[in-house]
């Protein structure tokens, strides 16, 4: 674990007091938020554990995108409660913010319950827990911009940085809009500012996190487009120019980013990657389904075309550019005819790598609506045709690098 001095206000507080256990379930930016839990923790005097039969607090930082990871936490509770010495038991993040005081109600061990857009006080909650066992914090707002500068990291040679949070997208089938919130852009300089002293303090590579990261930059309800520089100058700073803003620490060697979404996707982009030699040619941009009619059931605002083009334009300018997708397989009403023009599009853009997912209909989202009616049976069956195919294709494609 890397902890580095950058506390920006959340001082060290050198009193010891009780042991701490955080599982985290879900993406890239649940690992960043329980990094943060962890630098916010440390700093007020608690210590990590890696074994949470010795914690005396578990913490759950749960994500609420499918129904997988939803029911490992369920699973996951349900042994710790049945404890006898039971430890405080917390869920944080997608959960929390999905399914509130109803959590209580089928699981009354759990004492502590924290939106993502709450952790800035994690410590205030968990004191609270700590004497009432019944905290529930679950607001929707702007996290505090100094929770990113505590300076805490898990590898001592690599950190995921946030340059937004929440989404403005709502595809059909995606709770992330429900549970994170609107669009909120990072500032561009406070951005650069965490590169730096991670980079002072050793660290070697970033990845800059986002649900859309193409979209940084665009207006949103919530706060002013961010500023390209401080001063004067208050014009936007689109995706690339701060890829291009965060190349220039020195010492910082590979500079990575995740998720891009098509519709947001553009040249300018590509063409950053191929200029800034610190960045990696790698670009993962979710294609969800290779089929225009349910393409457009989860509004996702592109057609397969459209995609298609998109690839061979990346393919163009970053020579050699990695590409990786995600997919979902049994969306309402997905025919035969739909999966296999899905099937088509992953065996001609022959990705180097994809996840791919069953469908789950998740709360509050206008998929759920539907009538789940694609069969477990054919789910299972297509699944299993889509990643046959995809491994086939990684196989080959990194069979062919070695040779080349």
């Amino acid at each position: 674990m890397q902890h580095i001095d950058e506390s920006g206000g959340y001082g060290k507080n050198t009193v010891k007091k009780g042991s701490v256990y955080i599982r985290t379930i879900g993406c890239q930016m649940n690992v960043r938020d329980s990094e943060v839990v962890k630098g916010l923790l440390l700093a007020e005097g608690y210590e990590m554990t890696d074994d949470p039969k010795k914690a005396d607090v578990v913490l759950f930082n749960t994500c609420s995108v499918r129904d997988h990871a939803e029911q490992r936490v369920w699973s996951g509770i349900g042994l710790l409660s049945r404890k006898k010495n039971r430890p405080l038991i917390g869920i944080l993040g997608c959960m929390a913010q999905n399914y509130q005081a109803d959590i209580k109600k089928r699981v009354p061990a759990v004492d502590l319950i924290v939106g993502p857009s709450e952790i800035d006080n994690i410590v205030l909650y968990l004191e609270e827990a700590l004497r009432t066992r019944n905290v529930l914090a679950v607001k929707e707002r702007a996290r505090a911009e100094e929770i990113y500068h505590t300076g805490f990291y898990d590898k001592k040679d690599h950190a995921y940085i946030v340059v937004s949070e929440g989404c403005d997208n709502y595809c059909s089938y995606c709770v992330v809009p429900y549970v994170r919130g609107r669009l909120r852009h990072r500032p561009a300089e406070e951005i650069v500012r965490e590169a730096r002293a991670a980079v002072d303090a050793g660290i070697t590579s970033i990845t800059l996190l986002g649900q859309n990261v193409s979209a940084y930059g665009t207006e949103n309800r919530e706060q002013s487009t961010p500023a390209c520089r401080t001063g004067r100058e208050n014009r936007n700073c689109g995706f690339p120019e701060l890829l291009e803003k965060v190349a220039k620490v020195k010492g910082l060697k590979s500079l990575s980013f995740i998720t891009s979404h098509p519709k947001d996707t553009k040249k300018e982009l590509f063409e950053a990657m191929r200029d800034i030699p610190v960045v990696r040619k790698y670009l993962h941009m979710p294609a969800q389904s290779g089929s225009d009619r349910v393409l457009a059931m989860m509004n996702r605002g592109y057609t397969a075309k459209i995609y298609r083009e998109l690839v061979d334009l990346y393919r163009s300018i970053v020579y050699n550019g990695e590409l990786s997708s995600d997919f979902i397989v049994g969306f309402p009403t997905e025919s035969e005819e739909d999966f296999r023009a899905t099937y088509e599009l992953a065996k001609d853009v022959r990705f180097d790598s994809a996840f791919i997912f069953k469908y789950s209909a998740r709360p509050h989202t206008k998929a759920a609506q539907l009538a789940d009616d694609v069969p477990q049976a054919t789910k299972k069956r297509r699944h299993a045709e889509l990643l046959e195919l995809q491994k086939n294709i990684s196989q080959s494609l990194k069979k062919h690098a070695k040779t080349a």
